[in-house]
């Protein structure tokens, strides 16, 4: 008997793993009516990890958030933030960091006079800082 022969004999199941049916709605097990169990202790890991994203409360996104984000954005690019597991500081990247500080510029002129004094405060904060942080690292 030929290995062809052999792999034409020997039988194999499908089985549906989708968790939505084509229209839509939650797949149920066809036997007893829940919802199909994860086989796997990698797929309960996936699943845990996803509960948890989801009940995760994630603050709002606002203009100070976004200013926060670009300024970081820019501290990383001068070389001056570093993540924990990093071991060498990195070099900067002084025209990424140039760019990064002009968005945050260019915002501050498109929102002129739209601004709560606060933001207007942070704005201008995060930019002196973040001008003398470019300067410090050009010399």
């Amino acid at each position: 008997m030929s290995d062809y022969e052999n792999e034409e004999t020997q039988e194999f199941k499908v089985r549906d793993k989708r968790r939505f049916s084509p229209g839509g709605e939650s797949s149920q097990s066809q036997e007893s009516g829940k919802p199909d169990k994860p086989e796997n202790s990698e797929e309960i890991g996936t699943q845990e990890l996803r509960k948890k994203q989801q009940t995760t409360t994630r603050p709002p996104v606002d203009f100070s958030s976004l200013i926060a984000s670009l300024a970081q954005t820019a501290l990383f690019q001068l070389g001056v933030l570093r993540t924990p597991d990093m071991k060498e500081p990195i070099e900067p990247d002084l025209e990424g960091a140039r760019q990064t500080i002009d968005v945050i510029a260019i915002l501050e002129l498109k929102t002129k006079g739209n601004l709560t004094e606060q933001e207007k405060k942070l704005i201008d904060d995060t930019l002196f800082q973040l001008r003398m942080a470019f300067i410090e690292m050009s010399k």
